[in-house]
């Protein structure tokens, strides 16, 4: 039994503090958390059940045809599984506990095989030690077609700490209503990976590396998570617990930040710099407005994906990006193709098993091969974006070559429909494309640079993984020579260029990338009022004088201590009053 008071340490990846139930996410069947559902709910949830029983049996039939003509596998073991999901005491249990105990198709698929597994294993016969063993397999089947619920949103009834026993996703968040995921707890997972990302965004806090999380937190366990100091209270006092929640005062500054910046912001010299923002749905659009975004710096589509069990339909796509553009009410919207691949593989989507899938078959590499996948995103983005402000960005380009066979079939897809091609520019994320962007300049019309995982490529650095954090640094000299250079050469061609990744959204690099030429910043939403507050008491002029000096520096550590020094010299206590968890 776990005791009272029990403390885990880990690694901060979103600060924040979160209290709420232990929510286990995953498949292994003992982690049987609950979730409740409403009266109205119950004919859906036993419709539903029915549903992914005919599924699981048919996936079993095809298996057991293929087995008898190649004689591969023992068909008794596939007919075994068909009866067990037709079994009526396994059926009538999954029933009722829906209809009366109100839990939703999860949870009581989970705790009926749980149970059944028991009895099987106190039995104390081969045989049925055996039918353990198929218990958990229909469970796993079952449960995998929970998942893929088409869109539809699990909703938690109270505050709960998610527990991720493996590498943190998106969809772990994704999947579920975010205003009740008070905390997230995982075993791997490092601060720029695209899930933190989005924990970041919707002010979730996270603690990463952490092992063997199920030996020491049990589902339903309260849990303080203090991801300030990476620390995680297991069934803490209620002393502890008196101390969540956020400052008072760090709201009020953030509201009244809000208010003052709702408008365009200029350094002190008066040039203007815009601060856009970046987002994953279209309800993130009501944060971004909130938050006084001159834009948006990055639309992530890939998110459309999230809990589907079918690539989205063309008019599926459009809704979702009309949307966008109807709440941006004019504001120009940048939307990057969907970037599959890496740790944003979509539940349906075939991928082949990759060593590396970073670096593997992933966002315009996949287009390029699945010209109709392609073609149905741009069809919809294009016949939503007819009336409305927006430009096109693609993803993981490397060469020129692949770009303009990009560029081909988007200018193809916008004359079948007599449209003229919109704005269309490169995300620069992959080494050899920011190397070579000098080359790229007149075949695009504008330029992002995403910091998150060119700095994976360039370190060698996975972002995921919490170990070798230490090497994934955006003020490692070398990566701001290629930064500066980067935004050198889109200025002095005269395209727009902009940083979307985290770097951009961290308030101690506005003055360094402000003195690099940077004047388009792509951020989460609440970062935007703070951002802009900063670039108010910056003089352009002289940032990029005293940034100019940073060429002659070697190390990170030299320049950690020059950046510090920088900001308080040219900011004074600025950032001292701003609420910031971020740091150098």
């Amino acid at each position: 039994m776990t005791k009272r008071g029990f403390r885990l340490n880990g690694i901060t990846v979103v600060p924040g503090k979160g209290l709420g139930k232990a929510f286990f996410v995953g498949r292994a069947i003992e982690q049987a958390s609950t979730v409740s559902i409403s009266r109205q709910d119950v004919g859906d949830q036993i419709m539903r059940f029915n549903e992914i029983r005919e599924k699981a049996k048919g996936d079993y039939r095809k298996l057991l045809e293929k087995a008898e003509s190649e004689s591969s596998l023992d068909a008794s073991i596939l007919n075994i599984y068909e009866h067990i999901l037709d079994d009526p005491a396994f059926i009538g249990q999954v029933v009722e506990t829906i209809s009366t105990k109100l839990y939703d198709l999860e949870t009581s698929i989970r705790l009926v095989s749980s149970d059944f597994i028991k009895r099987f294993n106190s039995a104390g016969t081969s045989y049925f030690r055996e039918r353990s063993g198929d218990m958990v397999e229909i469970c796993e089947k079952l449960i995998a077609y929970v998942d893929l619920d088409e869109g539809r949103m699990k909703e938690f009834i109270e505050p709960v700490v998610l527990v991720v026993s493996r590498t943190f996703t998106p969809s772990d968040i994704l999947k579920y209503n975010k205003d009740m995921i008070q905390a997230v707890i995982t075993t791997s997972g490092g601060k720029t990976s695209h899930a933190a990302i989005l924990a970041r965004s919707y002010s979730i806090p996270v603690v990463s590396g952490i092992s063997n999380l199920s030996s020491y937190i049990h589902p339903g366990d309260v849990v303080y998570v203090d991801a300030d100091k990476g620390v995680v209270q297991v069934r803490p006092s209620s002393s502890l617990t008196g101390k969540i929640g956020k400052a008072p005062a760090t709201d009020a500054q953030l509201e009244a930040l809000r208010k003052k910046w709702d408008r365009p912001v200029y350094t002190r010299d008066g040039i203007h710099i815009e601060v856009l923002a970046n987002i994953s749905l279209p309800e993130d659009v009501d944060q971004a407005t909130r938050y006084c975004a001159d834009g948006i710096g990055l639309v992530r589509t890939e998110y459309l994906l999230s809990n589907r069990n079918t690539f989205p339909s063309e008019d599926a796509q459009f809704e979702y990006y009309t949307t966008i553009f109807q709440k941006m009410k004019g504001k120009h919207s940048i939307v990057r193709l969907m970037d599959i691949g890496g740790d944003k593989i979509p539940e349906f989507f075939d991928m082949p098993f990759e060593q590396n899938p970073f670096m593997g078959w992933r966002a315009i590499r996949i287009f390029l091969e699945r010209k109709e996948m392609f073609k149905e995103q741009l069809r919809a983005l294009i016949r939503a974006g007819k009336k409305h402000n927006y430009s096109i960005m693609v993803p993981m380009v490397t060469t020129l070559e692949e770009w303009l066979q990009a560029k081909d079939v988007i200018a193809e897809t916008a004359s079948e429909m007599n449209v003229t091609v919109p704005q269309l520019g490169v995300l620069f994320e992959v080494p050899l494309a920011i190397l070579e962007m000098d080359t790229f300049m007149k075949a695009i019309d504008f330029a992002s640079i995403g910091t998150n995982d060119l700095i994976q490529y360039l370190s060698a650095a996975d972002r995921n993984n919490a170990k070798v954090n230490y090497l994934y640094n955006p003020i490692e000299p070398a990566f701001l020579k290629i930064i500066r250079i980067a935004i050198e050469t889109a200025n002095s061609h005269g395209k727009p260029v902009s940083i979307c990744g985290e770097m951009a959204g961290n308030p101690y690099h506005t003055l360094l990338l402000t003195g690099l030429g940077l004047r388009k910043f792509s951020v989460v939403p609440r970062n935007i009022p703070i951002v802009k507050e900063i670039i108010s008491h910056i003089n352009y002029a002289e940032a990029s004088e005293n940034v100019s000096h940073a060429e002659a520096i070697i190390s990170t550590n030299e320049m950690q201590t020059w950046l510090k020094n920088l900001n308080k010299r040219m900011l004074g206590d600025t950032l001292t009053k701003l609420p910031v968890t971020a740091d150098v």
